[in-house]
């Protein structure tokens, strides 16, 4: 396995489990029904691409990413804050469309980065940019 295949499937694994952490942050402070299912369907899809990613790696007897523990606890921060004084499912859904956005970028450049990954690894980023694009299509409703 190429070292660009494996730096992009560690990044679809950091991304989708950003994704994961950040719903799992969130949604205990979404009170819209529709945008709570929506919310536990695309937390389900962040974990199956997470789950991917990290089986090949393990295929091909490559180490995955750890959990960053610290990012982890900026983003909780970062998520209580901007919650702290306004929770409306307007706001979320900004906040929402706006970490799909960063994690978009964080792959874009990853797939920049690593231009000789094929094969699985860019199937996963694309599966992962397009899932991305439609939470941030399905997130303006809300708005």
């Amino acid at each position: 396995m190429k070292n660009d295949d494996i730096e992009l499937l560690r990044e679809v694994q950091r991304n989708a489990e950003m994704g994961m952490h950040a719903l799992e942050v969130i949604n205990p402070k979404v009170y819209d029904d529709s945008m709570a299912l929506m919310l536990a369907r695309e937390s389900f899809k962040y974990g199956e691409l997470h789950d991917r990613a990290r089986a090949v790696l393990l295929s091909k007897n490559q180490t995955p990413d750890p959990v960053n523990k610290v990012k982890q606890l900026m983003l909780t921060a970062s998520i209580q804050g901007n919650t702290l004084l306004n929770s409306t499912t307007s706001h979320m859904a900004e906040m929402l469309i706006r970490g799909s956005s960063m994690g978009m970028t964080s792959l874009w450049k990853a797939m920049n980065r690593n231009e000789k990954a094929d094969g699985q690894a860019l199937e996963l980023a694309g599966e992962l940019l397009d899932f991305e694009e439609n939470n941030i299509r399905e997130l303006k409703r809300y708005l």
